[in-house]
């Protein structure tokens, strides 16, 4: 049986809402200190285009605990190269990282040259994230005499060690919409 609402009490409902939307998060310090580096879930691209892809990571100190980060925000800062040393940066920015997206971090880079190769990280104070590899789309007047990509299908993580996720990153394809930089 549903319980049906007076309109004085939806009202009160809908005030209380909007005035939590409107408090703010408090906004950790660039100089947060962990217990453990906070990108212990690695880096992953995907969604690429012929300008861009979308980059994510997410702060997990101690990735088993929900809870560790708090009601904390973090800005955490990304950076696109365009060799792996990152001696040429060709793109670079500021995300927030917080808690009602579990510290997530997503980033649609766009403005980048097709068909190319780039390189990014993350950054958060002292802390830096491994280094991902990612892939914008052939231009699209472009033809190619081959091209390679990989595809992955939903995968329980937890259920078992998926090392396909390795051998796909080793294979170095062309175009990986699902390239997943679980470093295993």
């Amino acid at each position: 049986m549903t319980r049906r609402i007076t309109r004085r009490e939806f009202n009160r409902l809908a005030a209380a809402a909007g005035a939590a939307a409107l408090v703010p998060f408090a906004e950790a310090s660039a100089e947060a200190r962990f217990s453990n580096p906070p990108f212990q879930l690695g880096v992953a691209s995907g969604d690429p285009t012929t300008d861009g892809f979308v980059i994510w990571t997410r702060l997990a100190p101690e990735p088993l605990d929900p809870g560790a980060l708090g009601r904390s925000s973090f800005k955490v800062a990304w950076e696109v190269a365009e060799d792996p040393s990152f001696a040429r940066i060709a793109k670079q920015g500021t995300a927030m990282a917080r808690p009602h997206f579990a510290h997530s971090v997503h980033v649609e880079v766009d403005g980048l040259a097709p068909g190319r190769e780039y390189f990014y990280r993350f950054h958060l104070g002292r802390y830096e994230s491994a280094a991902g590899r990612a892939l914008t789309c052939p231009a699209a007047e472009s033809q190619p005499e081959s091209l390679r990509f990989a595809f992955s299908s939903c995968a329980h993580y937890e259920q078992g060690y998926f090392s396909a996720y390795r051998h796909m990153a080793e294979d170095r394809p062309d175009l990986d919409p699902d390239a997943r930089r679980l470093h295993l």
